[in-house]
């Protein structure tokens, strides 16, 4: 008889000690539940407050801001030659430019010659021109990184050498380590309304961007008529 109250003793520790290991596994599972879903719903809050939403494209408010014209951005990705010719440079940033005919007048004043007069009316009868871009370089091996940035473009002339490709030249402002360098002849090319080089006169600054242009992307084209 005391056998048997040990044996059925036993029996009931080992069933009780089966029982409180499930459900110690039950509730650590319940908590490991709970817990990864507190933070995921942390990384969800913290995601929507660090990138908030964005629409696609430009937004209505933008477009009533905008002039009648040709608005355009994209990235800058490149590869750029040393002065020997091999590929050294990694170039990595962002454009953006437009074409507009705000607030620009027709024809000149009175008394000028006719070379002056033509001269006026040429550039008269171009768009206003803007184009900005930001970007770095650095070597192919991850050293010598540094920036560089375009601005004031000022158009002298555009073209059209097919139906794809359309050429606008003129100066700007572009800024080395000596400091900004002013009225660098630039020539900047949109294929296909898909890529975009930039050429820059290489005399200008002391061929720093090697014997090729630097290339990019048109990510986004917009055109406003009112």
């Amino acid at each position: 008889m005391l056998y048997g109250n040990m044996r059925n003793g036993t029996l009931i520790m080992k069933l009780s000690y089966q029982l409180t290991a499930m459900m110690q596994a039950k509730l650590s599972s319940v908590i490991f539940i709970l817990s990864a879903a507190i933070l995921v719903s942390g990384a969800i809050q913290s995601s929507a407050m660090a990138y908030p939403q964005q629409k696609q494209g430009y937004s209505h408010q933008n477009k009533m801001m905008m002039q009648p014209g040709l608005y355009a951005l994209g990235t800058i990705a490149s590869l750029q030659n040393d002065e020997n010719g091999n590929p050294t440079w990694i170039v990595s940033g962002l454009w953006e430019g437009s074409l507009s005919m705000d607030n620009k007048t027709q024809g000149g004043a009175g008394n000028q010659t006719s070379t002056t007069a033509n001269a006026t009316a040429a550039t008269a009868s171009l768009p206003n021109a803007t184009f900005h871009s930001k970007f770095n370089m650095v070597m192919t091996n991850g050293s010598a990184l540094h920036d560089h940035e375009i601005y004031d473009f000022t158009l002298a002339d555009m073209s059209m050498p097919n139906n794809s490709t359309a050429v606008y030249n003129g100066t700007a402002t572009i800024t080395m380590r000596q400091g900004p360098v002013p009225d660098v002849p630039i020539s900047i090319k949109t294929m296909d309304n898909n890529a975009v080089s930039i050429w820059v006169d290489p005399t200008k600054i002391n061929n720093h961007f090697g014997n090729t242009p630097i290339f990019g992307t048109i990510t986004k084209l917009l055109k406003v008529e009112k």
